[in-house]
C-alpha cells in the first residue's frame, strides 16, 4: 500500500541506519528496566515546555521504544507510525505545530487515535559518533505555535542531558562487565594455580626430602665437588619450588578460611626464634648473615600462632631470596605499651619507589628485583591479608640499592 494512500507517510531510513542500529544496541537500553533519572527528565521537559506528554524515544529497526514517559503509558509503537523516525534525519529539532495541516502526519494512527497528537517537537539524541538514536520529544493534543528561542534551548539542553545519562549508564555497564571479566580471569588463574600446586606438592616434597637425605648420607662424601654443587642446586631449587607451592595453596586456604585466624595469645619470641632457625640454612647457602633479636620472654601478642609464623616465614624467605651475596637479614621486635612492632630488614637491592604502591597487589612482582627468581607474586598479598586478619598492619620502606624493611604491628597481649 502506498504510504500516502494511508493518510500519512512513514519515514525513510537514514543513510547511516546500519551503524546507527549497531550503536543503539551497544547501549543495551531497548529492553532494559526503566531508568528513574530519565523519567524525571521527561517530567521536567513536560513541565518546562508546558505540554501534557514528554517522551525519551529510541528508534529501533522496526519499533519505537519509549524509554521514559510522562503522560503516556504505552511502552512502544511501530516505527512505521513513529514521529521520531522522521526526527532522526537531522540534528535539529523537528517541529510540527499542527499535525492536521501536515500531509505526512494528518492520517497517522497516533493523530486520529490515542494519544491524538496534534503538535510535536523532538530533539534528536546524538551519540558521540554522531548517530541519532532517538529523541526527547514534547507532545500536545492541541495545535501550538512554533517554539520560541528559549523553549528550543531548553529542549536542546534537556536532550543533551538525556544523552549524557545514557552515556554514563553505558560506561557503568562497561566497567561492570570488565570487572566481572577480570574476576573470572582471576578465578580461573586461582583454580589453575591451585590444581598445579596440589599436583606438584607430593613430587616436590619427595625431591626435597631425598635430596636432603642424600646430602646428609655418607654417599655425599664420594661425590666430586662439581657433583656436590649439582646436588646443592637440586635441593635449593626444590625448596624454592616448595615455597611457591605453599604460597599458592595458602591463597586458596585464605579464601576458604571464612572465620579468619583464631584469636589467641602468641609467644612472639618463640615464633621469631623458630622462623630464624628455619631460614638459617637457606641463608647460609647464599653466605648471608641472619640475626634474630626476639623481645623479652614475657612479651605476647594477639594473633594466630600458625599464621604469625607464616607471615614471618614469608618475609624472611623474601629477605633471603632478594638479598645480595654476603648480605644480612635482621628480624627484631620493639615493644610499646599496647603494640609490638616486628621488623624484618635486609640488605638487598631494594624496591623502586614507583613499585611500592603496587607491592601488595595480587600477582604483582617487582621486575627490577625478580629477574631470574621464581615466584607467584602472591606471597606479600597473602602476608598483608594475614596480618590484617590478626588485627594488625604492615608497612614497607625501601631504598633502592640499599635494602628493604617490613614492619608488622600487632596488638600486645596483657597476659
Amino acid at each position: 500500500m502506498n504510504a500516502d494512500s494511508r493518510g500519512y507517510r512513514s519515514a525513510p531510513l537514514p543513510s547511516d541506519e546500519r551503524e546507527r542500529l549497531q550503536s543503539l544496541h551497544r547501549y543495551a537500553l531497548l529492553d532494559s528496566e526503566p531508568e528513574p533519572a530519565l523519567d524525571r527528565l521527561a517530567m521536567l521537559t513536560a513541565r518546562l515546555l508546558g505540554v501534557p506528554i514528554a517522551l525519551v524515544s529510541l528508534v529501533d529497526a522496526e519499533r519505537q521504544v519509549l524509554m521514559a514517559r510522562c503522560g503516556l503509558e504505552t511502552r512502544e509503537t511501530s516505527r512505521d507510525v513513529a514521529f521520531c523516525a522522521h526526527a532522526i534525519h537531522s540534528d535539529d529539532i523537528l517541529e510540527i505545530p499542527d499535525t492536521h495541516a501536515d500531509p505526512r502526519f494528518a492520517g497517522n494512527p497516533l493523530v486520529v487515535g490515542p494519544p491524538f497528537i496534534r503538535s510535536y517537537a523532538g530533539k534528536p539524541l546524538v551519540d558521540r559518533h554522531g548517530h541519532r538514536l532517538g529523541t526527547l520529544c514534547a507532545i500536545d493534543c492541541v495545535a501550538r505555535p512554533p517554539l520560541d528561542a528559549g523553549a528550543r534551548a531548553t529542549l536542546t539542553d534537556l536532550a543533551a542531558t538525556v544523552m549524557d545519562l545514557i552515556e554514563m549508564r553505558a560506561a557503568a555497564l562497561d566497567a561492570e562487565t570488565e570487572r566481572q571479566r577480570a574476576q573470572r580471569m582471576a578465578e580461573l588463574k586461582d583454580d589453575y594455580l591451585s590444581a598445579m600446586a596440589h599436583e606438584l606438592r607430593t613430587p616436590v616434597t619427595a625431591l626435597t626430602g631425598f635430596g636432603q637425605l642424600l646430602k646428609a648420607s655418607g654417599a655425599a662424601a664420594t661425590l666430586t665437588e662439581t657433583q656436590r654443587g649439582y646436588l646443592e642446586t637440586i635441593v635449593e631449587s626444590a625448596e624454592y619450588l616448595g615455597l611457591l607451592v605453599r604460597e599458592t595453596l595458602d591463597t586458596q586456604a585464605e579464601a576458604a578460611h571464612a572465620g579468619g585466624p583464631s584469636a589467641e595469645v602468641v609467644d612472639l619470641g618463640a615464633a621469631m626464634t623458630a622462623v630464624g632457625e628455619l631460614i638459617a640454612p637457606l641463608a647460609a647457602r647464599q653466605s648471608l648473615t641472619v640475626a634474630v633479636r626476639p623481645p623479652p620472654a614475657e612479651v605476647r601478642v594477639w594473633g594466630d600462632a600458625l599464621r604469625l609464623r607464616q607471615v614471618l616465614v614469608n618475609l624472611m624467605s623474601n629477605a633471603v631470596k632478594y638479598n645480595r651475596p654476603e648480605g644480612s637479614v635482621r628480624l627484631s621486635a620493639s615493644v610499646e605499651a599496647d603494640a609490638v612492632h616486628i621488623v624484618c630488614a635486609d640488605t638487598g637491592c631494594g624496591i623502586p619507589a614507583e613499585e611500592l604502591p603496587r607491592l601488595f597487589r595480587r600477582y604483582h612482582r617487582v621486575a627490577a628485583t625478580s629477574d631470574g627468581i621464581e615466584g607467584s607474586g602472591l606471597g606479600l598479598r597473602i602476608t598483608r591479608r594475614l596480618v590484617q586478619m590478626m588485627g594488625g598492619r604492615i608497612v614497607v620502606e625501601s631504598q633502592e640499592g640499599e635494602g628493604t624493611t617490613f614492619t608488622v604491628t600487632l596488638l600486645r597481649a596483657s597476659c
